[in-house]
C-alpha cells in the first residue's frame, strides 16, 4: 500500500513540469478579454481621451469663427433735447441713425483663420500622443496582469504538490517510515506559498484598479481576465526603419513641427496687422425743428410758419494708422517674440528626439534579451533542471536523499519556469514600448 502511494507521489512529482506548461499553453479562459478588445474599449471610453477629442473639436469650431469679418454696427442718437421737454423724436435738435462696418485689409482674416487652424492641428496632435501612450499603458498593464496570474496559477499547484506530499508522508509517519520533520517543512512550505497568494492576489487587484483606469471603467470593476497564450509577436523592423519611423510618424516630435508652423503663421498674421483698416459709416439724420440757425443764415428766406422737418446725410471714412511709431513697435516685438518660440521649440524637439531614440535602442536591446532569455530557458536551463528534478525523485524513491532536497530542486524548476514567463511578459512590453516611441503599431 505504502509503495503504491509512494509511486503516485513520484509520478505527480514528475509530472509537474508538465502541467504547469499545459496550463499556460491550453485554450483561453471563458470570460478571458483580448488585447485588442480592451484597446478599443478603452479608445471609446477613456475620459481623457474624449476630453481631448472634443478640444480638438473645439479648436477646429474656433479657427472658423475667425474667418468672419466684425459686425456692423448700427446706432440711433437723440440730439440736443431740452430738459423741459420729454418728446425725444420730435424736440430734440436733431434723430441720427448710423451704419458703420469694419474692413480688415490685406488678406487679415484669411491670415487670422489659418493661424487658427495649426493650432487646431496642434490640439489634434494632443489626442494622437495620449492615444498611443494609453495604449502602450494597456499593453504593458495587460501583460502584468497576466503574469500575475500565471504567477498564482504556479503557487496554487505547488500547495496542491506539497499536499499530496503531506498525505503520503502522513500515512508512513503512522508507521515510523517518515520524520515529524519532513511534515513540518512540507507544511511550512505550504504556509510560505500561501503568504505568497495574498501578495499576488493583492498585486492582481492593484494592477486590476490601474487598467480599469485606463479603460474608463469603474475603478472597483474586478472582472478582468487575461487569456492565457498572449500572443507571441516578434520584432521584424530594423533599428535604423524604427528610427526613421519615430522621426516621421511619433505623435510628439508631429506636434513640435506643427508647433512651428502655428507659430509662422502667426507671424504672417502679425505681419498683416501693420496693413491699416478701413473703417466706413454712413448717418441719416432728421432735424423735426428744421435747420438750425448761423451767423451766415439769410434771416430774410426765414418764414413765420411753423419750421419744417428737414433731412440730411453724411459719409465718413476712417482707416487705422498701425505703422505710426508709437504703435509700430508692438508688432515687431511681437514678430520676435514668435521668431524666438520657434527656435525654442526647435531645439526642444531635437532634444526630444535624441531621448525618444535613446529610449528606443533601450527598448530594442530589451526585447532582444528577453527573447534570448526565452530560448535559454526553455531550450535548456528548464530542462536541465527537469532532470535534476527527475534524479533526485529517483534518488528519494531508494532513499538516497530527503525531502528537503527533493523541495529544493522543485522551487528552482518553478522559479525558472516563472523566470521564462517574465521573459516573454517582457518581450511583448518591450514591443509596447517601442510601438509608443514609433507613433504605432510595428506589425
Amino acid at each position: 500500500m505504502n509503495n503504491s502511494k509512494m509511486k503516485k507521489v513520484v509520478d505527480i512529482l514528475k509530472l509537474l513540469p508538465a502541467v504547469i506548461m499545459v496550463m499556460i499553453i491550453i485554450s483561453s479562459q471563458i470570460n478571458a478579454q483580448t488585447l485588442d478588445s480592451l484597446i478599443t474599449e478603452a479608445v471609446n471610453n477613456n475620459p481623457r481621451l474624449r476630453s481631448l477629442k472634443a478640444k480638438t473639436s473645439s479648436a477646429e469650431f474656433r479657427a472658423e469663427t475667425f474667418n468672419t469679418y466684425p459686425a456692423p454696427t448700427l446706432g440711433i442718437q437723440f440730439s440736443e433735447i431740452p430738459f423741459s421737454k420729454y418728446n425725444i423724436l420730435n424736440d430734440a435738435q436733431s434723430n441720427e441713425l448710423s451704419l458703420s462696418q469694419m474692413f480688415m485689409l490685406g488678406g487679415k482674416v484669411n491670415a487670422m483663420t489659418e493661424s487658427e487652424r495649426k493650432n487646431a492641428i496642434v490640439q489634434a496632435d494632443n489626442y494622437q500622443i495620449y492615444k498611443v501612450n494609453l495604449i502602450g499603458q494597456i499593453k504593458m498593464s495587460y501583460y502584468n496582469l497576466w503574469l500575475i496570474e500565471r504567477k498564482i496559477e504556479v503557487q496554487r499547484k505547488t500547495i496542491d504538490l506539497y499536499n499530496n506530499l503531506i498525505d503520503f508522508l502522513s500515512t508512513n509517519y503512522s508507521v515510523n517510515r517518515a520524520s515529524q520533520a519532513d511534515l513540518l517543512t512540507l507544511k511550512g512550505e505550504i504556509s510560505s506559498n500561501q503568504t505568497q497568494l495574498v501578495t499576488l492576489g493583492r498585486e492582481l487587484e492593484t494592477e486590476t484598479y490601474k487598467l480599469n483606469k485606463l479603460l474608463g471603467r469603474d475603478l472597483s470593476s474586478m472582472g478582468i481576465k487575461t487569456v492565457k497564450v498572449i500572443p507571441n509577436d516578434s520584432l521584424t523592423v530594423s533599428q535604423s526603419e524604427l528610427e526613421e519611423r519615430l522621426a516621421a510618424v511619433n505623435p510628439a516630435l508631429k506636434q513640435m513641427n506643427s508647433m512651428v508652423e502655428m507659430n509662422k503663421a502667426m507671424i504672417t498674421s502679425n505681419q498683416k496687422d501693420k496693413i491699416p483698416d478701413l473703417m466706413l459709416q454712413a448717418m441719416v439724420m432728421r432735424q423735426p425743428q428744421g435747420m438750425p440757425l448761423t451767423t451766415k443764415t439769410d434771416l430774410s428766406m426765414l418764414s413765420m410758419e411753423e419750421p419744417k422737418t428737414e433731412y440730411m446725410y453724411s459719409l465718413m471714412a476712417s482707416i487705422t494708422l498701425p505703422f505710426a511709431p508709437w504703435a509700430s513697435k508692438k508688432y515687431q516685438a511681437r514678430e520676435e517674440e514668435l521668431y524666438a518660440g520657434i527656435k525654442g521649440i526647435e531645439y526642444e524637439k531635437t532634444d526630444m528626439q535624441r531621448e525618444m531614440t535613446a529610449q528606443l535602442k533601450a527598448s530594442v536591446s530589451k526585447y532582444h534579451t528577453s527573447v534570448d532569455l526565452m530560448k535559454l530557458y526553455i531550450g535548456n536551463v528548464i530542462p536541465l533542471y527537469e532532470q535534476a528534478a527527475q534524479a533526485q525523485l529517483t534518488a528519494y524513491q531508494s532513499s538516497q536523499t530527503n525531502v528537503n532536497t527533493i523541495i529544493d530542486t522543485y522551487r528552482m524548476l518553478l522559479m525558472q519556469q516563472m523566470n521564462y514567463y517574465m521573459a516573454q511578459a517582457d518581450s511583448q512590453m518591450s514591443l509596447a514600448e517601442i510601438e509608443m516611441m514609433v507613433g504605432g503599431s510595428i506589425k
